[in-house]
């Protein structure tokens, strides 16, 4: 498989190579399993890192590996708050129009503990009952975006963090994500809960733990935020499963593992 890059860099350098290539619609006829299917991810560094994984995974993966394409939109650093600085509700559009995915996967939240300043200069303060009433608002006007032409999304949550303040901040985020897009009513955009290290009470920090074969190794970065190489592996095999049962519901087959595909004949 070989995966689509088509973040900021590619908008500003790459797009006549683009203009070539063959961006076939998703198609709702996946009854047989056999039509194309295209994620984009989009968001922050998070999501970069889970693109990261899936293409990892999914070249492993004989029933996939010719059949998806993993578009990389996610830029590192970006977030709601500053849309001068960088306007993912725009970038929804252009993500659909240049990509025509299937399905968009969205993290985004690392970078947006600050006030936000709208493309209008109002400006609404972190904490107060406008911030979180416009965060939820920015948030449904870019799944909305993305979901144009018939896609779908799924807007995973904020996994836990090593750091308290760091931690209560995207804890509230994953509330205002899965408020806001279950106020759009939309069966095709759905939050999905974070992946979770502990597999019961709340979930706590711990940078290490089993890798996909089991074994006991680093998964969380240095940095109390990010993930290693492994630790992305098992985020974006989660995910995967996720992104498999979200689009069977939509009538898109798709099996993660292969293997769980063979077990049902």
């Amino acid at each position: 498989m070989e995966p689509i890059n088509l973040s900021r860099r590619a908008f500003a350098g790459g797009l006549a190579s683009l203009a070539g290539a063959a961006l076939l619609p998703s198609g709702a006829g996946a009854a047989g399993g056999t039509s194309e299917i295209r994620v984009a991810f989009v968001g922050d560094s998070l999501s970069d890192g889970m693109w990261g994984g899936a293409t990892r995974l999914v070249a492993r993966e004989a029933c996939l590996n010719a059949r998806v394409k993993l578009g990389r939109f996610a830029e590192n650093g970006t977030g709601l708050t500053r849309p001068a600085k960088f306007d993912w509700v725009a970038e929804g559009r252009a993500v659909v129009a240049k990509f025509k995915p299937t399905l968009s996967v969205v993290s985004l939240g690392l970078n947006d503990r600050q006030s936000i300043v709208d493309t209008s200069r109002s400006r609404f303060e972190l904490g107060t009952p406008g911030w979180r009433a416009r965060y939820g608002e920015l948030s449904q006007a870019l799944a909305r975006n993305l979901r144009a032409e018939e896609g779908a999304v799924l807007w995973i949550g904020l996994p836990v963090l090593r750091d308290k303040v760091s931690q209560d901040d995207a804890a509230e985020k994953n509330v205002i994500f899965a408020e806001a897009i279950k106020g759009l009513g939309d069966p095709r955009i759905r939050f999905v809960a974070p992946w979770r290290q502990g597999a019961a009470g709340p979930d706590a920090f711990h940078p290490y733990g089993a890798d996909l074969r089991g074994a006991q190794v680093q998964l969380r970065a240095p940095d109390g935020i990010h993930f290693t190489t492994a630790g992305y592996d098992v985020v974006s095999s989660y995910l995967l499963g996720a992104v498999a049962g979200f689009l069977k519901e939509q009538g898109q087959a798709m099996t993660y593992p292969c293997h769980a595909q063979q077990a049902q004949r």
